[in-house]
This record gives C-alpha cells, structure tokens and sequence, in this order.
C-alpha cells in the first residue's frame, strides 16, 4: 500500500466515502435515473484520473482524497513546480472533455438520452472547472500563465450590468464576482513571487495557456452544438420536485428585497 493512491486510508475514511458515493447514486437516481447517477460518479473518477496520471508523469507522489458531497479530490504529497501545477490542473478537464465525447459517442450508438445528458453534464462541469479563478483548475492554469487574464471579463460583467440586467439578485452576483475577480488577480500577484524558484520561460507559459483556451473553446463549441442540436432532448431529464422550485423562488425574492 506504499505506493497506492489510497495510502493512510482508515476503515472511518473507506465508510465515509462509501456511504457518499451511496448517498450521490441514491439522490441522482431518484432525481434522474440511475444510469445517470453510475455516469455521474464515473465522470467524477475520470477527471480526478486526469491529474493523478498527469502528476505522476512528473514523478510526484499522489494520494486519492475522496469524494465529497460535490465531486471528488486527490492530494499531490510533493512539491510540484507552478508550470507542473498549471499543466496537472489542465489534465482534469481535459479528461472531462474525452469523457464527454464518449458518453456523446454511446448516445449516438445506442440513442439512450441518458449519455447525452451525462455528456452534456461532463462538459459543462469541465467547462465550469476552467474558470480562470481559484480554487477551481482554470485558476491554477493562469496562476502558472497569466494571472491577469481575468480582469479581461471585467469591462464585460460592467456592461451587463448597466445595459443588460434588471433582476436585482443577479446585478448583485455580477458585482460580487467582479469583486471576487479583482481580490482573487491580486492573490495571484502576489504569490507569482514563487515563479522566481520555479520559472517558467515565456514558450511554455504560452503554449499551456493556449492549450486551455483552446479546450475553453472545445468544449464551449461542443455545449452550443448540443444545445442547438438537443435542446428539446436535453431539457426533460431533470425533474425539479415543488418544494425545489420553492426553494429557489424564495432565495430569488430575498435578493430582489435587498
């Protein structure tokens, strides 16, 4: 067990993951279907595949954290360099990306709507995970890239606001945001200091980062396509309970009240 990725793993850490791997199938069953709920857990294992392969591809040692109620983990117990965290963090949803296209490939095969949602579904978490900001693997590209490419959507979000948006809770997301992107672009400033131990020279900072724009660009051309293509297919399979629907309406009067 040296060597595995589950190393110091104790029997309250193996029940606790399987009771929320149960607990996951169980809830996306009931909520969707359980071929969706095996799908969803499967996709969660491929991404985290993505950086444990890519990391030890760089010889470092890598421990699987587990899963959460929101997804899954792995620990790097070595110091890596930013470049290699960059291109670890790069791997996940480039994983994510295959994985769509497979579960696209088996929809085409056998015409089950299930793989079209769990397609759809792995590529718009993929594409969510390429955020440029931390803590998701987008921040950790740019953070090991160009750490100020974010403040880019920032003339974009003001736009929105000012000649876009009427809902008050979403002018208040949109402003929350642009305020998170300033304080996140500052963070990475001034941690970018590390980059004088590990440097990264100016070809490889701009081919990892044109890597991630253009799985950016894949990915979102692929959520489009199926969108266009499927909207109809796509829309039905989530069965939102009432007291959801509720839910949701209550937070949007909350912000619409302040």
């Amino acid at each position: 067990m040296q060597n595995s990725i589950f190393r110091d793993w104790s029997i309250g850490k193996w029940i606790l993951n399987i009771l929320i791997v149960l607990l996951t199938i169980t809830v996306l069953s009931l909520f969707i279907n359980p071929v969706f709920a095996l799908g969803y857990i499967i996709m969660l294992v491929v991404h985290e595949c993505g950086h444990m392969i890519s990391a030890k591809s760089y010889g470092a040692q890598v421990r699987f954290g587990g899963f959460t109620p929101f997804g899954a983990y792995i620990q790097i117990l070595d110091q890596t360099s930013i470049k290699e965290n960059a291109v670890i963090a790069m791997s996940g949803p480039l994983f994510g990306l295959l994985n769509a296209l497979i579960y696209f490939f088996i929809f085409s095969l056998i015409k089950d709507q299930t793989f079209l949602w769990l397609s759809f579904f792995a590529g718009i978490v993929s594409l969510m995970n390429l955020m440029p900001l931390n803590p998701f693997d987008g921040g950790k590209v740019i953070f090991g890239t160009f750490y100020f490419f974010p403040l880019l959507f920032i003339p974009f979000l003001i736009y929105s606001i000012v000649m876009l948006t009427e809902e008050k809770w979403l002018i208040y997301i949109q402003s929350l945001l642009i305020l998170y992107i300033i304080l996140d672009v500052v963070k990475m400033h001034r941690l970018n200091r590390l980059e004088r131990i590990f440097h990264i020279e100016k070809e490889p900072k701009a081919s990892i980062f044109f890597i991630y724009l253009l799985v950016v660009a894949l990915l979102a051309g692929l959520m489009i396509t199926m969108t266009i293509d499927f909207k109809n297919t796509l829309l039905p399979q989530i069965i939102i309970p009432a007291e959801c629907e509720e839910f949701i309406e209550l937070i949007k009067n909350f912000f619409a009240g302040l």
